[in-house]
């Protein structure tokens, strides 16, 4: 039986994600796994949305040698694919250093700073068992804007993240 991967993935990136950020700011960056209750929004947040995954590439064979060890075992390269949606309202202030960033230009500083923290994260750190992340890609920054009718700024990311699934 395959090891629970796709979850240990999906909270190690919101972990390490708002641990690297929150540690940048004077302030909080909410950080969710879903979309929040309206009632319960926060800004600024951070939505982390696991959109699909499957299998990328089959080994010939299905062997694979995991890590540093020796043993072969079947598997193969297994791909997830995230969307990050930053929320901003307009009154939402964060301090960086001694600026003060609101509303676009908060968005564009989470954009930039987000695709560093999920290339910067150490999967060691959050790995609750044996994992080997191959690859991340971020494949773009898209719907960059903002939303009049309830006043929101925002953008979402188009995130992959590859690792190898033994079996």
């Amino acid at each position: 039986m395959a090891k629970d991967f796709l979850n240990v993935i999906e909270r190690a990136l919101m972990m390490g994600l708002s641990d690297k950020i929150n540690s940048a700011v004077t302030g909080d960056i909410y950080v969710h796994g879903q979309f929040p209750a309206g009632e319960d929004m926060k800004f600024p947040s951070l939505i982390v949305q696991q959109v699909s995954s499957g299998f990328e590439e089959k080994f010939h064979g299905d062997n694979i040698t995991f890590g540093s060890s020796s043993t072969q075992s079947s598997g193969e390269v297994y791909g997830m694919n995230f969307q990050v949606h930053i929320i901003v309202d307009k009154d939402t202030e964060i301090t960086i250093g001694s600026d003060v960033y609101k509303q676009r230009r908060l968005v564009n500083w989470l954009m930039l700073n987000i695709a560093n923290s999920i290339m910067e994260i150490d999967w060691s750190v959050y790995e609750e068992e044996e994992l080997e992340i191959l690859e991340r890609h971020l494949a773009s920054w898209r719907d960059v804007g903002y939303i009049e009718a309830v006043q929101w700024y925002g953008a979402t990311a188009d995130f992959e993240i590859y690792f190898l699934n033994k079996r």
